[in-house]
């Protein structure tokens, strides 16, 4: 019998005569025998394998991370990757006004790893469309009864003795022939005079209508037909058709937080930062009028239009709610 197949009943007859594991040897060899693994219970002098602590908590974003490139801002990454831009900020300990440089390396969360900073408002502000879950009960369909007014008291009517007097005198008088119009002699008639065609009216502006939508008056970026709304085949935003170099103005009021080309299938990209949690994005252009920094109002012209990767000449446009794409027909007119 081999000592593999000896030491378990060995092991076991042992610790039946001498109590619970008396001899450390015999218990490891027991423990050894029980599991399989003999390393170690022979003479030949092995070492055990040390216990391992538990594993440490997972840090939010290690795994991911992204070099910052020529150009890049702070706001074009988190676009990039879909995530809100404070949530980005924090993860990498990087304050307002968000400075970044080339090289610069930043972990890039997980969804769901951080949450917006605690100072943020839950629920949308007045006139803000709320997101799926954060609807509330609270004043829907309501309105305030109107006042009734009291109709007043009907007036006497008036006597109708003096209205008669009067049309008894007017018929006792004799009646004077209505004066004619003057005819004058055709002698004295002279040509009539050439009219004068009235000057042109103005051509009409185009009509910039707006929608008051969490504080901000919004319109329509640019004029032209609804190609793909939002969500059809995972689109983030909508495309609207027109012609090529026609004006692609702000939607709302706000500051450029990046202009330029660094982001691959949007072409010449415009990001406009509305307030802390609402940004709009304006991609497909063929020439910018607006840098980084600038403060733009709404319908102010901030580009032209180009065409997309595929030829056609478009606009792409998203309107981003705490770094996740909405249906900017939420917003817009």
């Amino acid at each position: 019998m081999t000592v593999a197949a000896f030491m378990p009943r060995y092991g076991l007859r042992a610790a039946a005569r001498t109590g619970p594991i008396a001899h450390g040897v015999a218990g490891l060899c027991l423990l050894a025998g029980s599991t399989g693994f003999l390393a170690g219970c022979g003479g030949g002098g092995g070492v055990l394998a040390p216990v391992q602590s538990p594993t440490e908590p997972a840090v939010p974003g290690r795994g991911r991370e992204h070099v910052v490139g020529k150009g890049e801002t702070l706001y074009s990454i988190a676009w990039r990757h879909g995530t809100d831009y404070r949530v980005l900020a924090g993860i990498n300990s990087i304050r307002d006004p968000y400075t970044i440089h080339p090289g610069q390396r930043l972990l890039i969360p997980e969804p769901g790893d951080v949450a917006p900073p605690a100072s943020e408002p839950d629920a949308a502000p007045p006139g803000e469309p709320a997101a799926p879950g954060d609807v509330s009960t609270h004043g829907v369909g309501t309105r305030e009864a109107p006042e009734i007014t009291p109709l007043p008291l009907p007036l006497p009517e008036p006597s109708l003795e003096p209205s008669r007097k009067v049309a008894a005198e007017a018929a006792a008088q004799p009646r004077q022939p209505l004066p004619g119009p003057a005819v004058k002699p055709a002698s004295e008639s002279s040509p009539e005079a050439p009219r004068e065609a009235p000057a042109p009216k103005p051509a009409a502006q185009p009509s910039l209508a707006t929608r008051t939508v969490a504080g901000l008056g919004w319109m329509r970026p640019t004029a032209g037909r609804t190609i793909k709304g939002f969500g059809r085949g995972g689109n983030k935003g909508l495309d609207i058709a027109g012609a090529f170099e026609q004006p692609i103005r702000a939607a709302a009021p706000g500051q450029v937080v990046y202009a330029g080309s660094g982001l691959v299938g949007y072409g010449k990209l415009v990001i406009v930062k509305h307030n802390t949690r609402l940004l709009s994005a304006y991609a497909h252009n063929e020439r910018l009028h607006v840098g980084e920094g600038d403060q733009v109002k709404g319908g102010q012209h901030i580009a032209d239009m180009g065409r997309s990767a595929k030829g056609r000449v478009m606009l792409h446009f998203e309107i981003r709610r705490n770094g996740k794409p909405v249906d900017p027909l939420r917003f817009l007119p």
